[in-house]
């Protein structure tokens, strides 16, 4: 894991004007898109070409004069922009994903460029609908009351990690279809072509994952098992501060029953917890440092979460000690005596997700050219995508279940989505209709 690769040192303000926001950096913008449309002015094609690019001009510069200002840190005495890890990785899958798409295109005898147009909108929906998706599912965790300037800092704080797949799939989905209406592409044809890129973007992205500490998995026993560091208190890794919240530092894991109880669902070997003796599994907790786990206002878990860290909180050598009432037991007492260094050993299911996106992305490659229907390789790449990100939700903890349905909201979306692949592959097989592009041009077709 390496939140951080390295700090990039930006002042400021430059000989009295700013370097981001309104300031160098926006004349620096200002300067290369008049230079852009001089060139592309003496083309036949100028103004269609400028009407599609213009939205693109306009979110840069949006860009730089509000999201830079937000994202630059201070790190001992110097201040600038951080890359990070996962926002590296991130674009190590742009790149690649529109790489391959744009070579394939070619070979099937479709203008690259015309990859290179639809990246650029679905890089932006994408990134939009997964980032949107990410800031619902978690949004007490971006909510500052009162503060909307902070509010919208942490949303923007893209590169720190926080993106749902499914939120890029449905936010690009959306912005395909128009794409494929206005331009009159056969939108299942171009869906079939880019659907490898999906996976090799997979790939790399779920490294960027394990980069940034997140989508982490349960507990582990195995040697393949990984431990996240601490980090800098209080940016604590995300692992680390599951295990503060959920009592796993004490060697305890909880659930909530059918009657809204939280009883113990685990008591891990050598362990604050089991080293008492006084821990059971089915254990119903009624207190913990005397608060009650029932009220109007919170989820009894939630309130479990809230002492569990407000045990960490403590000062001096009352840190790391809390007391448990056990109904019919009575209350027991809990101490460690230091903070750990690292998280529990838990499943790396980013690096299992990446492996899953690899081994997709071969898969439908091999099938792409045995494909009968226009439609059917996107259904296939979707229906196993949907397949296996359900059952890498089994042992992923960083999402808990809702609704009552029993399944995390991407178990929920995966169902919803594996339906709808079906479907589609049905509707492609009984359309009955030849192949948009049957097999591969020559190699110097599609200039």
């Amino acid at each position: 894991m390496q939140r951080t690769l390295f700090l990039i040192p930006v002042p400021d303000d430059l000989f009295g004007l700013p370097v981001v926001g309104m300031g160098w950096l926006l004349i620096l913008w200002g300067l290369i898109v008049a230079v852009w449309i001089f060139l592309l002015s003496r083309k036949p094609t100028f103004m269609q070409e400028l009407m599609g690019h213009l939205p693109l001009f306009a979110v840069v510069a949006a860009a730089i004069v509000y999201v830079l200002p937000m994202l630059r840190v201070t790190e001992g005495d110097q201040i600038g922009f951080p890359v990070r890890g996962y926002g590296v990785l991130l674009v190590f899958a742009i790149v690649s994903a529109v790489g391959l798409a744009a070579y394939r295109a070619q070979r099937m005898g479709l203008n690259p460029e015309v990859i290179l147009s639809l990246a650029m909108v679905l890089i932006i929906c994408g990134v939009v609908g997964a980032r949107l998706f990410f800031v619902i599912q978690y949004w007490e965790n971006f909510y500052r009351p009162g503060d909307w300037r902070a509010t919208a800092q942490e949303i923007f704080k893209v590169t720190e990690g926080g993106i749902v797949v499914y939120g890029s799939l449905i936010g690009a989905a959306v912005a395909f279809a128009v794409f494929c209406y206005r331009k009159q592409i056969n939108a299942l044809a171009l869906a079939d072509l880019i659907a490898p890129s999906l996976m090799i973007g997979m790939f790399f992205g779920r490294l960027g994952c394990f980069m940034n500490g997140c989508c982490y998995g349960g507990l582990c026993t195995l040697p393949l098992a990984v431990q996240f560091p601490q980090g800098i208190p209080p940016q604590y890794t995300p692992p680390y501060v599951r295990h503060m919240e959920n009592g796993a530092f004490y060697g305890l894991l909880f659930v909530q029953n059918d009657e809204g109880q939280v009883i113990v669902a685990n008591v891990l070997p050598d362990a604050a917890a089991s080293k008492t003796g006084k821990f059971d599994v089915g254990d119903v907790v009624e207190k913990i440092d005397g608060y009650p786990l029932q009220s109007e206002e919170y989820k009894p878990l939630d309130l479990l979460k809230n002492r569990f860290l407000a045990s960490w909180m403590k000062e001096g050598p009352r840190k790391g000690t809390l007391e448990i009432t056990l109904a019919g037991k009575g209350d027991v007492a809990l101490h460690v005596d230091e903070m750990p260094k690292a998280s529990l050993p838990i499943h790396p299911t980013q690096i299992y997700s990446s492996l899953n996106g690899l081994i997709l992305c071969l898969l439908v490659l091999a099938y792409y050219p045995f494909r009968k229907a226009d439609g059917e390789v996107i259904a296939l790449t979707l229906g196993l995508y949907s397949i296996a990100r359900f059952l890498l939700e089994v042992i992923r903890t960083d999402e808990y279940a809702i609704g009552g349905t029993g399944l995390t909201i991407s178990q929920n979306v995966s169902v919803v989505i594996l339906v709808l692949a079906i479907g589609l592959f049905i509707f492609a097989r009984m359309r009955k209709q030849p192949l948009a592009w049957p097999r591969e041009a020559a190699p110097n077709a599609g200039s």
